[in-house]
């Protein structure tokens, strides 16, 4: 399981090396398309430092991979029940200590990959204004494996965003949410969100 969540999480991660600029969200495909067609010589250039540098990596997804992603909607689904009932600051503080937690702990996988190149297949409907995109990875080792994207189309911008990795068919999502419903249970809230935040001092 640590070893499909850890390939869910650098694709994630690895897809967000695109600048801003230069992706069209107002298809599914052509937005996983023009990120993939950008990540491969970043990421040799700059794995390394990313993964060993906290602040270079909280940069790095400022700008190039939560403009893409819904970290509201995961964080939402990875707390569940419990969301209904936590304050607005509360919330607040979960989607922010979330979201430099995932990138914290699987930024290491990011040195695991050495990507050759990435193959767009299909995009399957999943719902109103929601897709699965099918990718084929290759590496330069000669392996591959499958990553299935997510995405739902943001009703007021009319943007593509990706809302959960499939590895294999194994939910990043889903993943998420056994671990931190687990601990919420066990603690509360406020105290996981508190231990994330002891966790991510290194980021600011």
């Amino acid at each position: 399981m640590k070893w499909i969540t850890a390939t869910a999480m650098a694709a994630l991660l690895s897809f967000g090396v695109a600048k801003a600029a230069s992706v069209d969200q107002s298809d599914p495909q052509v937005m996983i398309q023009g990120m993939s067609g950008l990540v491969l010589n970043e990421l040799k250039e700059r794995a390394e430092e990313l993964a060993q540098d906290p602040k270079a990596l909280k940069a790095f997804a400022d700008v190039n991979l939560l403009p893409y992603v819904d970290t509201m909607r995961m964080a939402r689904f990875v707390v569940g029940r419990d969301w209904r009932t936590a304050t607005p600051q509360q919330q607040q503080d979960f989607v922010e200590q979330f979201t430099l937690s995932v990138i914290q702990q699987y930024s290491s996988s990011l040195m695991r990959f050495n990507v050759e190149s990435v193959e767009i297949g299909s995009a399957i409907p999943d719902g109103q204004d929601r897709v699965i995109v099918q990718t084929r990875v290759k590496q330069t080792n000669g392996s591959n494996f499958d990553i299935a994207y997510r995405v739902h189309k943001e009703a007021n911008s009319g943007n593509w965003v990706i809302y959960d990795v499939l590895a294999e068919n194994i939910s990043l999502l889903l993943s998420l949410r056994q671990t931190y419903s687990a601990d919420i249970e066990r603690r509360g809230l406020q105290a996981v969100i508190d231990g994330m935040r002891e966790r991510n001092a290194g980021f600011y």
